[in-house]
């Protein structure tokens, strides 16, 4: 699986530059840092902090200290799970080494100390068992990566192993109809525009391929900035097959909307859904 094409460099700690050069609309393909882009554009750890607590105190009736983040790429998650409260600790686990050292300078080394509550691993995520956590968080799409069932069913085999006996595997999903469509959509961000690119699509394998592009004022554009080969899996063959796997039970958390039927961010159980051209959705397992 490859989650992104990488930088040669060594990593350096570039957060506060980008902030300053977003701020005075100054970013360009040259300058910008494409991991710096991404955490800014996709990723909302502060929400899924939470989310977690809440699905995981609504099973057990606490809230969890150790959390496995899968596919972390640059761990912003970890990072923000020990920020979160003083026993939290995080174990971040990916292939890509220069990514996950992009993010120990980025991410982790501001944290002081409390970056010694989070270990990061590279390997397989198939291969790790130890330590046990309470939840483990596959986001971001990244798990689509492994796109036959026989690959899956390894990887959430090894999810479940992973978990203690009171435990929740977390995983995000999207679909719709629009998500067969081969197009883009653009979104606007402080400094830069983010593109997400439905390359292709394959309705007889289910195979996607996407890419995400950033735009800038300067009309320059950082093209295939990460690239993505995977399987568009369904919502019920996944449950279906995470029973299979040993879960005990599956529960979808859709996402609401609100007066104008706009998604609003907010996730509960549901077992119905709705016709949205474009959703996303956790699915969550309990070992």
């Amino acid at each position: 699986m490859t989650r992104a094409n990488q930088n040669a460099a060594e990593p350096k700690a570039v957060v506060e530059r980008m902030d300053r050069l977003a701020e005075e609309g100054r970013l360009t393909s040259r300058n910008a840092d494409k991991h710096w882009l991404y955490q800014n554009s996709v990723q909302n750890p502060e929400v899924e902090v939470k989310f977690i607590d809440r699905v995981f105190a609504n099973e057990f009736g606490r809230k969890p200290t150790l959390l496995r983040e899968d596919f972390c790429g640059t761990a912003l998650l970890c990072g923000w799970w020990v920020r979160a409260r003083e026993t939290n600790r995080a174990i971040g686990v990916d292939f890509d080494g220069p990514t996950l050292d992009w993010g120990r300078v980025n991410n982790l080394a501001p944290l002081g100390a409390k970056a010694d509550r989070v270990t990061l691993i590279q390997d397989d995520v198939r291969s790790v068992r130890a330590p046990k956590a309470d939840v483990l968080m596959a986001s971001n799409f990244s798990w689509w990566g492994f796109k036959t069932r026989d690959e899956l069913a390894v990887y959430l085999r090894n999810c479940r192993a992973s978990l203690k006996p009171e435990g929740l595997l977390v995983m995000d999903c999207y679909g719709g109809p629009e998500a067969q469509v081969v197009q883009e959509e653009q979104r606007d961000q402080n400094g830069f525009t983010y593109v997400w690119d439905q390359d292709h699509y394959n309705p007889i394998t289910g195979e996607v391929r996407c890419l995400i592009h950033f735009d800038f004022p300067d009309g320059s554009r950082l093209k295939k900035a990460f690239s993505y080969d995977w399987r568009l899996w369904t919502v019920p063959e996944t449950c279906d097959l995470l029973r299979e796997c040993g879960f005990s039970r599956v529960m979808v958390y859709w996402e609401g909307t609100d007066r104008k039927g706009e998604p609003n961010g907010v996730f509960r159980v549901s077992d119905k859904g709705d016709l949205a051209p474009a959703w996303i959705a956790y699915m969550v397992a309990v070992r």
